[in-house]
């Protein structure tokens, strides 16, 4: 295996996920001439910008060269940091990798020195082990970032939502884009809508949204406001199209009841400020 950088790339860098001296974990190498593994301080990078990402705050770090695992079979004796765990919390990854890396050189092939070398330690390969997890999928996503599942185009709106969700997560190099996007033919259901209810509801906001009382952002064709209605219980959850069940809302509130992370705390307060809305 080969860790990607953030936009799929295959870096030179190898790597295997898999229980090794009873820990499981992701095993990083560089060793060999000079053009193999050649890109392992970037990759060891990405590996710890993606474990802050998905919440990691420490690991644990053992050498695991093959000559060190014959000349110091111990384990515990392999960490190579000093304390239990290594913090992730303090630096940006270049640092992180960079202290990573000098506790390393206090290792040689036979075993650890009180003194570090000048020339570091020239067996690289070590294994990245978090306790409780012990998947292949968890550390499939910290080799290969989300370009594994979020770099392919989609024409799912949600699908597109979630993966820009998790794109958010880690900084992105400028993306080509396409220039002729694919496109398809899709058939889905959609509901009826009374146009009496639609207009009504309108009518009724007099112009401001029933949720945070600005008025309409803007005036379309005829100089009416612009509010959208919004179904409190959606159609597509067998809501009703009733002005018991409707609000007119500003475009950010409209999306703020579809989206944000305090959604239902927003839906309580409309059903207390807006009476006529029923459950």
């Amino acid at each position: 295996m080969h860790i990607h950088d953030r936009n799929g790339r295959e870096l030179n860098a190898e790597c295997l996920i898999g229980e090794e001296d009873g820990v499981y974990g992701l095993i990083v190498e560089s060793w060999g001439p000079s053009h193999r593994n050649k890109d392992y301080n970037s990759a060891l990078e990405y590996i710890i910008e993606r474990l802050i990402n998905s919440g990691q705050e420490k690991v644990v770090v053992y050498l695991a060269s093959l000559p060190a695992r014959k000349n110091i079979p111990s384990l515990d004796e392999r960490k190579i940091h000093p304390t239990e765990y290594f913090s992730l919390t303090e630096g940006s990854p270049s640092d992180i990798r960079q202290e990573l890396c000098r506790f390393q050189t206090h290792f040689s092939r036979t075993g650890k020195k009180d003194i570090p070398s000048a020339s570091g330690n020239r067996s690289k390969r070590i294994m990245i082990t978090i306790p409780g997890i012990s998947n292949a999928e968890f550390w499939e996503q910290i080799i290969y970032g989300y370009s594994a599942f979020s770099l392919e185009p989609t024409d799912d709106e949600e699908t597109l939502r979630k993966m820009v969700h998790k794109l958010l997560k880690t900084p992105l190099d400028e993306p080509k884009g396409y220039k002729m996007p694919a496109k398809t033919e899709r058939v889905h259901k959609v509901s009826f809508r009374d146009p009496a209810v639609k207009a009504w509801v309108l009518q009724q906001s007099k112009g401001f949204c029933e949720q945070c009382g600005e008025n309409a952002p803007f005036s379309i064709s005829g100089g009416y406001p612009y509010l959208e209605v919004h179904h409190v219980i959606p159609l597509s959850a067998s809501g009703a199209d009733t002005i018991s069940n409707c609000v007119a809302l500003c475009p950010n509130c409209h999306r703020a009841f579809h989206f944000s992370d305090n959604a239902k705390e927003l839906l309580e307060t409309l059903y207390t400020k807006i009476k006529r809305l029923q459950r």
